[in-house]
């Protein structure tokens, strides 16, 4: 997965679950893909994600879109290109998951730690943070980077130099499962509620709230992303 190209994250994502819509049954081959507008409202995502996610899928040659008709399911496609497709995705989605795992266990603690040694300088940086971010939502923009900064700064904020080093060597991993869930409008915004609130925690320098705060951001941005809703 490219996660320095969020954009191209998301295309992928679509790629995938057009595939699994074929390998479920829901889409048979032959069968014509559903028209772009109606595609982009069931993902999630921009017109443009589509057209880039159905141009990849056509050069594995498993569909094909025809001049002024629409896009078609091949009905030659090769069975084996179509299982590799597949099973790359599927190691794709362990990926996000392990991820996942990760920064539930870890990334908790971290606010705990941080909400016990929190001071006003950190906290004013945060809440600059977070309304750059809502800005920059609230412009259709995407702000990930922002994302990135904010969880640094929490890290930093414990005291401990370990936990920003990890993170920031850990940047471009954790950065893939921020990638995933871009960047639709509704999602842009419940992400920054939850910073709201982790940041609510961290002002009253509560570590049991933080870490329960940040713990329900995480769980509820991995569902977002993978529709998995696992506490752990």
């Amino acid at each position: 997965m490219d996660s320095k190209n969020p954009t191209k994250t998301v295309q992928q994502s679509v790629a995938r679950q057009i595939a699994e819509l074929i390998e479920s049954g829901n889409l048979k081959k032959g069968d014509k893909l559903p028209a772009e507008r109606a595609l982009a409202e069931k993902f999630k995502v921009s017109r443009s994600s589509i057209r880039e996610a159905i141009k990849s899928l056509a050069q594995k040659n498993l569909v094909e879109s025809r001049r002024g008709d629409g896009t078609y399911i091949l009905t030659d496609m090769d069975a084996d290109i179509f299982d590799a497709f597949i099973a790359a995705f599927s190691d794709q989605k362990k990926r996000i998951s392990d991820i996942f795992q990760f920064r539930k266990i870890i990334e908790p603690e971290i606010a705990a730690l941080a909400a016990a040694s929190m001071d006003d300088e950190t906290l004013n940086r945060l809440k600059v943070i977070i309304c750059n971010q809502q800005m920059k939502a609230q412009n259709g923009k995407n702000s990930s980077d922002l994302d990135a900064r904010l969880h640094l700064e929490i890290a930093r904020a414990t005291g401990n130099s370990i936990f920003p080093e990890m993170m920031m060597a850990l940047d471009l991993i954790v950065n893939e499962s921020r990638s995933e869930i871009l960047q639709p409008t509704a999602r842009q915004k419940a992400s920054i509620d939850a910073h709201f609130n982790i940041l609510e925690a961290l002002e009253k320098r509560n570590p049991a709230q933080a870490r329960e705060a940040m713990r329900r951001h995480i769980v509820e941005i991995e569902k977002a992303a993978t529709g998995n809703d696992s506490e752990l």
